[in-house]
């Protein structure tokens, strides 16, 4: 269970979470410890970045799967002898790290790739971690149960708590790195904010009866589409767009309005560890060649300005000016309050 202490602890209020996976050993020489996502994610970065990596240093690479709320554990745990040298972060928890001195600051002298790459995914992390791509809120859908979308996420709320779409729903999990983002995110487009949570509960509360599972990874996610237990759920459009085709040719998605969340994944060099390769490592995947395979794969937008979509693959990416990010900072002051809400209004 998914506890105030333990978002705490992740945040900056507290100590380290014990990662459940074991202890890493870890040792430097010429290898780096890098962490990914699993599934279509993992894929990439072994097909793509990773040969760019191998041939510009000879260096090996160890890829560590699991997700941001255990890294930055690890990480934690063991300051003075970190298990990673690099790790894919979310946006609080990168922010956590750096708060806490874990993380080494990029420069462009270590990461030339930082200067091909915009602000919106530095600067919110003071340039302690830079986003090598983003990705955008959609709600998926089976075409055959549900034929009408959902053309925005009030119309969404409103019929699901009618029945509409029946018990066939999929929202993500509190213990999901990204979850308060989310929340704020419905507060947000249902007429509140951060100071104002209620209406993303009490929407959440009207149609938690219809939900079949609050999920952790999107890997969860995908396993119920294939299953066919779930008909419309919440997922970001990379990861639906993986799944879209012969296999799920029903499968369908839209990005509600009035607009969509926009969510980032900031690598960052950790301290302690194999530095140098680790800043290798990052400039890698900031660049344009193996995020324009990474896009290919798994449609998560590119971030280096140097990128050259395919014109045949450009309606595929929501213009960023139809997304918002959340304030950073005032999140991450009620990110606990929203964990003890969520464990006795929707968990309970």
């Amino acid at each position: 269970m998914t506890t105030r202490r333990s978002v705490l602890k992740m945040l900056g209020a507290g100590g380290a979470l014990a990662w459940g996976g074991g202890s890493l050993v870890h040792a430097q020489g010429n290898s780096v410890t890098i962490t990914s996502l699993g599934g279509k994610w993992e894929q990439s970065i072994r097909e793509h970045f990773i040969p760019l990596f191998k041939k510009r240093t000879g260096a090996e690479v160890r890829v560590v799967l699991g997700g941001p709320s255990q890294w930055s554990a690890q990480i934690e745990a063991q300051p003075n002898r970190p298990p990673l040298d690099a790790v894919d972060n979310s946006e609080l928890l990168a922010i956590a790290l750096k708060n806490k001195g874990h993380v080494v600051k990029l420069t462009p002298d270590k990461v030339p790739n930082l200067a091909h790459t915009p602000d919106l995914f530095r600067k919110p992390f003071d340039d302690y971690g830079a986003s090598y791509q983003y990705s955008t809120s959609a709600l998926f859908r089976n075409r055959d149960k549900i034929p009408q979308e959902a053309k925005t996420w009030p119309e969404f709320f409103e019929r699901a708590a009618k029945g509409e779409f029946g018990r066939s729903i999929t929202l993500p999990d509190i213990s999901y790195p990204w979850a308060p983002h989310i929340i704020w995110h419905f507060a947000t487009v249902l007429g509140g904010g951060v100071d104002n949570l209620d209406p993303a509960f009490e929407a959440l509360k009207k149609i938690k009866p219809y939900i079949v599972k609050f999920w952790s990874t999107a890997l969860e996610v995908e396993r119920m589409v294939i299953s066919k237990e779930v008909d419309i759920g919440y997922l970001w459009d990379g990861r639906i767009t993986a799944m879209m085709g012969e296999k799920n040719p029903t499968l369908a998605f839209n990005r509600p309005g009035p607009n969509s969340l926009v969510t980032l994944s900031p690598a960052q060099v950790v301290k302690g560890g194999n530095e140098k390769l680790a800043f290798e490592w990052v400039n890698t995947l900031l660049d344009p060649e193996p995020q324009l395979q990474y896009y290919k794969l798994i449609n998560f937008t590119p971030t280096n300005s140097k990128v050259i979509i395919p014109d045949n693959m450009k309606a595929n990416i929501m213009p960023l000016n139809e997304g918002v990010t959340p304030p950073y900072s005032e999140l991450a002051k009620v990110t606990s309050r929203i964990v003890d809400r969520w464990n006795r209004e929707i968990r309970g």
